[in-house]
């Protein structure tokens, strides 16, 4: 989440640049006044404490004062005095009991706010020319999803599992398990440690990373035997999700951070398929001070990303576009602040020899402040080149079009300061680590592009040779 000491000591700075997001100027006025109203309560409660320590000293004074059986005052004037302090102790509790309730509310309307971009991220994207390398076979080229069929890679996976999931086989299963081993090679290569990450994950874990609370509508939620279906009252909600986030005032991720605001547990059930290995990479160290020599740790996890996708028309949600499980490969680092544009570029580094080993066109591009995921403050992304598919808009006579396969994001501190991640620096303070991350690579788009690329006219595909080891076979055949 946002410094709430920078919102308080540079308000116009900070609604200028989530201005550049399409964040309303009142949606921070709403945290700065919500951290108005704590902090002036915060005062009335600290006028309340010194008036009840001043009653509990006078009773001990006059009580002291007394001499045998004689009192210092009346029975009656200490009674009043004693009723007067409870009085004051009821005020303050009740203060406090608001200061908690504002608390809360701020910290929930704090993590709405997304992290600022940073200063040389464009503000609109830049204009691509959406061509891409002349297709050089003498047939035209067909999409993936008939090239799947036609080898029998992959089948829906069934009712039960519904649209959006797919089941893989044969070649299909090996070329999906070859392409993670060559990406986890590609990255342990670059010292990365290797993180293998379970398929749920609790909402603090979520709120950490900064998938929640907005993106709850886009997930599947774990519900126990029993217990009555919210996955689907959420579907589809987040705006509603976000209004009830403000409104209840939900636990801040891991229940401390340098804003100070009000702590809470998680429930003791509340998970949800996790929508990628990020939540559980960005809470490795949480609530931990690291040493500065284990700086920068570098991690990689394979996962199967779960997560609610909308199809949309035409040609948007066929094949391997749009699917609502998928492995990936991720990459994350915990790192100094001095290091975190050079671990993004090493990140991004990783994931172009990852493409240019499986010979795959690629381009990269900066991603503009309002395409920025939430956590972000600048995000590489690198697409792929899919000769088959049906051209984007504004070519309707041609084919081909790029997908985005990577997306690497530095977070500065933002995450870190929900998940309360830190490192002492040479001075002996306690620093908040900054972080970066990002997929490299997502498997179906890619697998859509190779399978394209490679394609031969009797149907068949050629695979590059640095994956052909990994597949154990370098042509996948029609049966």
């Amino acid at each position: 989440m946002l410094d709430l000491a920078l919102i308080r000591s540079e308000p116009a700075r900070v609604k200028a640049a989530l201005g550049r997001r399409g964040v309303p100027a009142e949606t921070v006025d709403a945290v700065a006044d919500l951290d108005r109203r704590w902090s002036a309560r915060g005062d009335v409660r600290q006028a309340l404490g010194t008036r009840r320590r001043q009653i509990a000293d006078e009773v001990a004074r006059r009580r002291s004062a007394g001499t045998g059986t004689q009192p210092a005052v009346s029975a009656s004037a200490d009674c009043d005095l004693v009723r007067a302090g409870r009085e004051v102790g009821r005020d303050l509790r009740a203060v406090e009991k608001e200061m908690a309730g504002l608390a809360a509310e701020r910290d929930a309307a704090l993590l709405i706010l997304p992290n600022l971009p940073a200063t040389d991220v464009p503000d609109a994207p830049p204009a691509l020319d959406p061509s891409g390398p002349v297709w050089q076979k003498s047939f035209p080229p067909l999409a993936h999803w008939d090239l799947l069929e036609m080898l029998r890679l992959s089948v829906p996976a069934g009712a039960p599992a519904g649209s959006g999931f797919l089941l893989w086989r044969g070649a299909g299963a090996r070329l999906v398990r070859g392409l993670v081993r060559l990406m986890l090679d590609v990255h342990a290569s670059d010292g990365r440690e290797e993180v293998l990450a379970p398929p749920v994950a609790a909402r603090q874990a979520l709120e950490g990373s900064a998938h929640l609370p907005l993106l709850e509508g886009k997930m599947y939620r774990v519900v126990k035997a029993g217990e009555a279906s919210r996955d689907r009252e959420v579907a589809g909600t987040s705006d509603a999700r976000q209004t009830a986030h403000s409104a209840h005032g939900y636990p801040r991720p891991y229940g401390r951070g340098s804003n100070g605001g009000a702590a809470g547990a998680a429930p003791a059930h509340d998970l949800f398929l996790a929508p990628r290995a990020e939540p559980h990479l960005a809470a490795l160290h949480a609530r931990e001070i690291l040493d500065v020599g284990a700086l920068p740790h570098r991690l990689v996890a394979a996962a199967t990303a779960l997560r609610r996708e909308s199809h949309g028309g035409g040609s948007a949600g066929r094949g391997l576009l749009r699917l609502h499980a998928f492995p990936t490969v991720e990459v994350y680092t915990f790192c100094l602040p001095a290091e975190s544009d050079a671990e993004l570029e090493r990140a991004v580094a990783s994931a172009e020899t990852i493409l240019a080993r499986l010979e795959v066109p690629y381009r990269r591009r900066l991603r503009a402040a309002g395409d920025l995921s939430h956590a972000a403050a600048r995000t590489v992304s690198l697409d792929v080149w899919s000769p088959g598919l049906p051209a984007a808009e504004g070519r309707p006579d041609d084919r081909g079009r790029w997908l985005e396969v990577a997306a690497l994001s530095s977070f500065t501190d933002y995450q870190a300061r929900r998940t309360d991640a830190r490192f002492r620096d040479a001075g002996g303070r306690a620093r908040l680590v900054h972080t970066v991350g990002g997929a490299a690579v997502a498997q179906p788009r890619l697998i859509a592009a190779l399978l394209e690329m490679g394609q031969e006219a009797d149907g068949s595909v050629r695979l590059p040779p640095a994956l052909a080891e990994y597949v154990g076979t370098d042509v996948l055949a029609v049966p």
